[in-house]
Formats: structure tokens, sequence, C-alpha cells
């Protein structure tokens, strides 16, 4: 082991590129790439290249569908970290021993990924708590490994990646760059106290407080949540729980995120959500999306356009959304593929139309077919469709997320006269409505069913219904 290898605990660049290039001859690559075959190498390279194929998953405008589902199923399968390891991180960060700090800390993580695991732990008066504690030299070894496997790709001259080269090469510097804000903690305990703010009108949704005296970048002290985790269907349904209702009050927090504050949680899978005491808990907030205003109504827009099959509406926040003017002389040829698109998705209904995640791949790869630059905050906005979408599925396959979904965007396609502001008024109140989940030994919520008329007042009812707008309803 080299000098480099005993200080931080990464190979010498030399070494470390031998063994991706063995990796890539062992797995057959130049033969031609497939996504098993990518997993697979992934896989053999460890822990660094796991979590680099799970971000690189959010690029579906380099990668095709394929080929991102498979990176995103990808699990890290490293040793944990010992309780030897913990408490030298942990005493180096704090400046002072432990024990000093935590009164005991479990020695099986209750939950483990790529760059850090999760403890329960009790601070020495007593409040239990959630660790999460860095694996070691994360930072070294993604940034090694990233730097390197772009390095092998070009000296591998790989065929199937030749022409969108550039585009492989921006998605891992992309990555890179998310990598470095997952990998500070107190990054992540701002993410957190910002969705407790966009959380906090809604009483069935909730997530933890973050303990900020004692989360450094390395670790990062929380509530602890136990609860139910949403593939626990069986104890849901002993617990009194209705599936069909938590996925109506999850999709509803989801959309606040993303249509009225413009932070998401960019990674909503199941494991990254528990039931508890009657609220949708949201975890796990390092790699989280966020949109300007700007991008969020072209978004709106473009996705209300697809719901209504309109082809005006569309095109034209198309051509906002990918950065053209109305004069640019590739707008002709971008109408010509928007309107396809839409006709594409033009004879099913919104009830039918049930896979939002790949009608906003389809809309990225419009844009990368002309070399257009997509923002990582359109592309992680498509994932976490994407991924909720399998979430409410596996949950309840009856709940629709496009039709609800839609139904919100109507409000933010009327426009900003008064009709659009009561519209928005009235989208928000029915997000934040409801009280806490039923469950046993909790009543449901007497405002669970209040009507349009009930959330608005007269005079707001009034203009809404004089608007002409038959888009919105008061089935949500």
């Amino acid at each position: 082991m080299d000098n480099k290898t005993a200080k931080n605990g990464t190979l010498s660049d030399a070494k470390r590129l031998g063994e991706i290039l063995t990796a890539a001859y062992r797995h057959k690559m130049l033969q031609g790439i497939t996504p098993e075959k990518v997993c697979a190498m992934f896989k053999d390279l460890g822990t660094a290249f796991i979590k680099t194929g799970q971000l690189l998953s959010l690029h579906p405008e380099v990668l095709p569908k394929e080929y991102c589902k498979a990176l995103e199923s990808l699990r890290n399968d490293a040793p944990s970290i010992t309780a030897m390891q913990i408490r030298e991180i942990i005493s180096e960060e704090y400046g002072k021993p432990w024990d000093q700090v935590f009164k005991r800390i479990a020695g099986i993580p209750v939950g483990s990924a790529s760059i850090a695991q999760v403890h329960e732990a009790w601070l020495l008066d007593g409040t239990r708590v959630a660790l999460k504690i860095q694996r070691p030299n994360s930072y070294q070894l993604m940034e090694q490994d990233i730097r390197l496997l772009k390095r092998a790709m070009a000296m591998l001259k790989l065929k199937q990646l030749e022409s969108i080269m550039w585009l492989v090469n921006n998605a891992l510097d992309e990555t890179w760059r998310v990598a470095q804000l997952e990998m500070d903690f107190r990054q992540e305990a701002k993410n957190i106290d910002r969705i407790r703010e966009i959380l906090e009108p809604m009483e069935y949704a909730y997530a933890p407080k973050v303990y900020h005296e004692y989360t450094t970048k390395n670790v990062l002290v929380m509530e602890f949540i136990d609860g139910y985790e949403l593939t626990d269907h069986e104890g849901l349904r002993a617990a009194g729980y209705d599936l069909s209702e938590i996925c109506q009050k999850l999709i509803r927090s989801y959309i606040k995120q993303w249509a009225e504050d413009l932070f998401f949680q960019a990674d909503p899978h199941a494991g990254n959500i528990r039931i508890r005491d009657g609220q949708v808990v949201w975890l796990d907030l390092g790699m989280m999306g966020a949109l300007t205003e700007r991008e969020a109504e072209a978004l709106h827009h473009c996705m209300h356009g697809i719901w209504k099959n309109d082809v005006p509406e569309f095109t034209e926040w198309g051509l906002v959304l990918f950065g053209y003017s109305p004069n640019h002389p590739a707008k002709p040829y971008l109408e010509q593929d928007f309107t396809a698109f839409l006709d594409k998705y033009r004879v099913q209904s919104i009830r039918e139309m049930n896979e939002t995640g790949d009608v906003f791949v389809d809309m990225i790869n419009i844009g990368a077919k002309y070399n257009i630059e997509i923002p990582m905050s359109l592309t992680m906005y498509g994932r976490s469709l994407l991924v909720m979408e399998g979430t409410v599925s596996n949950l309840d396959d009856k709940t629709d997320l496009a039709d609800i979904i839609g139904k919100h965007l109507a409000a933010y396609a009327i426009g900003d006269g008064p009709a659009g502001r009561v519209a928005r008024k009235l989208s928000h109140n029915k997000l934040c409505s409801g009280g806490r989940l039923r469950h046993n030994g909790h009543a449901p919520a007497t405002d669970e069913e209040r009507s349009d008329r009930e959330l608005l007042t007269e005079e707001e009812f009034q203009i809404l219904a004089e608007s002409g707008s038959d888009v919105w309803t008061s089935e949500l």
C-alpha cells in the first residue's frame, strides 16, 4: 500500500485506473454496453461507483430509461462502519471523547447506504436520536472514481458513447456537484429545516427535528423516527391505516413541495418515507431538487398542456422551458416534435395516463435531440416523478398520481388574474386541508371532505365559478 493509500484510504490514481479498466474488460464493455453490464461493473468497483451510478440515474436526458432504472436499483453492500470507527469519527468531529456527547450508541445500524449509515443513539440527557455517520473517505473516493471514470471512457473509446460523450462528461460533472452537497450533512440539516417549514401547514405531514448543536459535516443528529415503512402493508392495515388515504396525503405533501415551494425530495422512494402517529414523515433529505420560478411556471403550463391536449399552450411554454426565444431558428422543428409528442398522448385521458414520469422524460429527450443542456433541476424533477410514481403504485395501484397532479396544475394555468389567484388559493387549501391519517385510536378529521365553497369566501367562489374554468373539481 502506497503513501496515498495509507493517508486517506484511496489507491494511487494509476492503480485505481487499472482496476477500472480491468473491470471494463472483464465485463466485455468493448463488445457492447448493456444496463446489466454497467450495473455489474459498478458493483464490482465498490461503494463510490455505486453512489455514482445512483446519481447518474438522475440523467434521463443522457442515458436511456432502461439504464436509469438499472442504475437506480444499485444498492450498497459495503461492510458497516465498525463501532471503533464510529467512536473515532465522533471524537474527531467533536474534539472530545464520544461518551461525553452520547450516553449510548446502538451497535447495529438501522439504515445503511453508499456514503453513510444511521444508528439509534441516546444523548447524555436520555433523548433518543438518529445518528447519521458518513463513511470514512467517502469524499476522496468519489472524487477520484468520477475523475478516473472519465479518463477510462476516453481511453476505451466506447462506440456507443462516442456521439454523446460530451453529455456523459457533463452528467458526471453534475453528479460530482450533487455528491459534494449530499456529503455535507450541514447542508442536509438545512434541507430538513426547510422541508419542515414547507410541511408545517399540513397536520398530516412531518419531517424530523435536527439537533444542530451536534451536527457537523460528517455527522447528522436528528429526531429518531420509528413508525411503519410504506412497504409494510400488513402492519399499516393492522394499525388501522387506509392505504388509499396514505397515498392521497403523500401525494399532496409532495405536490406542495415542488408546485408551491419549488423545493422537493428528489428521491421519494418508499425507504425514505415513514408513517408515524398519523403522519407522513419525510426522511433522507440530502438529495433535493430546486426549481426557479420561471422553470416552475413553464413546467406547470407544459404539464397542464399535456393533460388538456393543448398544443399551443404546450408549444409556447415548451420553448420557454428549453430556453428558446420565439424567433429561434429551430422553433419550427421543435413545434413539429412537440405536436408529435402530444399526439402520442392525445388518445389517453388523464385517468389512463398513469406514467407521469415517463411523459416528462420524453420531454427531456426532445431537448436532448437539439443539444439543449437541460438544467439539473429539471432532470431531478423528472426523476423524482418517476420514483414517486413507483412509490404510489406499490402502495395503492388504484391511486392515480397523474390525475391528482393534473387537477392542481390546472390552478396554475388559469393565469395571474383574479380567477388564477383564487384557483391557486383553492389548490393550497386543498393540499393542506385534512387532519392526521386515520388509524386505530384516532378518529377521522372533521374537515376531510370540505367542498370548494367551504374552502373559499363566497366572493372568491363566485370569481372562480364565473371564470369559465372547467378543469377544477372538488374531487381532490
